[in-house]
């Protein structure tokens, strides 16, 4: 396997970094940092191509028009209705 010509920064949430995926994708020239990354070797937040998370969602202007589906997601993970 070899390495990406064009590498991506993966922001990932510490409960999914250990997956053997991202093992895979380090291999491949990816950059993939944890928020402990973040803080000790400044890896900026906002200039990460994908964050991946439980909460994380994706926007930029092309995805503006998504902002309401956006917040009720986001509620919906918040504040789950109980199963009846």
């Amino acid at each position: 396997m070899g390495k990406t010509p064009r590498p991506l920064t993966f922001l990932v949430s510490p409960e999914l970094s250990e997956w053997p995926e991202f093992a895979v994708l380090r291999a491949q020239g990816h950059v993939i940092g944890t928020e402990q990354d973040v803080r000790l070797a400044n890896l900026a937040v906002f200039a990460a191509d994908l964050i991946l998370a439980p909460n994380a969602w994706r926007m930029d202007h092309r995805h503006r028009k998504y902002l309401a589906h956006a917040v009720a997601a986001a509620r919906k993970v918040r504040y789950p209705k109980e199963d009846k």
